[in-house]
């Protein structure tokens, strides 16, 4: 005979596991609590039997929570994360497992059987993505630290990604759907938040997802199932709440928004905006090699660079790359221009370098085609400017490799784990004895 448990324990266990996670041990079962419940909503339980579910009900892996036309349901886990359950869905919470001691030990998995829900990773998805799945009955769908939403029916499934990343595949004998983490098959793709107003939609398991763009996005889950005002606003908008942390405005009309606002941005390009949006935060930072460096500049050096959580990318002669180590993610469809974020270039004779600016930067990314097409001109005080162009693959792993032909340039690039960024170092000889080298960042 099993133990009973007490709903009381359970509760204490739930509040254990949220401040002290090596207690989450002791409720191996439970999976978090109902922080939020409006409309028609119920749990099912391992036995079938159905009951209305209320705040503050604890929920176990092995349930099932489904509402009906007016229902939301908002859950918090055991490890901090977030999932709503929005109208006329059911979600089946397969296995919920959170060790902080032994992040291997992680096992998240849910079934979205039909509607639309909306997860936020929370400390076991983060510390262990490749055990984080969610499935629908047509595709698989793994996380990179993520806030996403996913509307699902017997005959389609479609993503958006408001943080972080997804990889969705087709289910397959690739992609079986009694695996976890993403799918790595061919038919894999990938939705950063860089495109958030984008989706992507599967309509047939023998094909790929396609990348629906934010100008005919017009079945977004987000859309066909809006957020309820208590939910947690997404995380670019967090800086935007008052002072007091308490946010007033309506969630469901400020996205709308920010669609029209993004959709105006794509078409008016990057002439209009005379206040521009700041940079994201980097993930690529360069050195140049102890041989370029002078006294007094060793904050400028690659061992300065080179700090925990980053990995050499590329480099040559006078650059080395790092970036934010991680798995890399590369999409297989769309096409994206990059923004300069910023570079550094020289003219070099011998040894010394002479400063020199970067002017009239471009770089375009076809993920579809595996290509891109790169342009800027290094100007320098008492010299022509000059030309720097180049083209090449992108590889699986990345990479910017250019063509052998690229016009006299020598370039190494890589892309960051997400693809949101880009960065590459160029070297191009304008005489025997001169050349212009330089590094640069890109983002979209």
């Amino acid at each position: 005979m099993q133990p009973v448990v007490s709903t009381s324990w359970k509760k204490f266990a739930l509040l254990v596991c949220m401040t002290v996670s090596s207690a989450c041990a002791l409720a191996a079962d439970l999976a978090g609590s109902v922080s939020f419940v409006i409309g028609d909503a119920s749990v099912i339980g391992e036995d079938g039997k159905s009951h209305n579910v209320a705040r503050g009900d604890n929920i176990n892996a092995g349930q099932v929570l489904e509402t009906g036309t007016t229902g939301h349901i908002h859950l918090r886990m055991v490890d901090g994360a977030f999932v709503s359950i929005r109208p006329q869905s059911r979600l089946r919470i397969e296995d919920y497992k959170y060790d902080a001691a032994n992040p291997a030990n992680n096992r998240i998995k849910f079934v979205l059987e039909k509607g639309v829900a909306r997860s936020i990773t929370g400390r076991a998805g983060e510390a262990s993505k490749e055990n984080y799945r969610l499935n629908t009955p047509l595709a698989a769908i793994g996380i990179r630290g993520t806030d996403f939403v996913v509307q699902a029916a017997a005959d389609i499934t479609r993503v958006t990604v408001q943080s972080g990343a997804v990889v969705m595949a087709p289910l397959a004998a690739d992609c079986l759907a009694s695996t976890l983490g993403p799918c790595k098959s061919a038919a894999s793709r990938v939705l950063t938040a860089a495109m958030r107003d984008a989706y992507l939609e599967l309509r047939n398991r023998n094909e790929a997802p396609l990348l629906v763009p934010a100008e005919k996005a017009l079945e977004s889950p987000n859309l066909l199932a809006p957020p309820r005002p208590e939910e947690p606003r997404p995380a670019a908008d967090k800086q935007s709440k008052s002072n007091s942390g308490l946010d007033s405005r309506d969630p469901i009309r400020e996205a709308a928004v920010d669609s029209i606002k993004n959709k105006v941005d794509a078409v008016a390009g990057p002439t209009v905006p005379d206040t521009a949006v700041p940079a994201p935060a980097q993930k690529f930072w360069w050195g140049r090699w102890a041989s370029y460096i002078q006294p007094g500049q060793e904050s400028s050096s690659f061992v300065n660079a080179l700090a925990p959580g980053r990995e050499l990318a590329v480099g040559n002669e006078v650059f080395g790359i790092v970036r934010e180590a991680g798995t890399i993610f590369v999409p297989n469809s769309g096409v994206a221009k990059f923004q300069l974020g910023d570079a550094e270039a020289y003219m070099m004779e011998g040894k010394t370098l002479t400063a020199a600016q970067v002017t009239s930067p471009s770089l375009t990314i076809d993920f579809g085609a595996k290509r891109f097409d790169t342009s800027l001109t290094v100007n320098s005080n008492g010299h022509t400017p000059v030309s720097v162009q180049s083209s090449g693959q992108v590889t699986w792993q990345g990479e910017l490799r250019a063509d052998a032909n690229s016009t006299g340039t020598k370039l190494q690039g890589a892309l960051s784990t997400d693809a949101s960024q880009a960065a590459y170092v160029f070297q191009r000889d304008v005489t025997n004895s001169l050349s212009v080298v330089g590094a640069t960042r890109w983002y979209r």
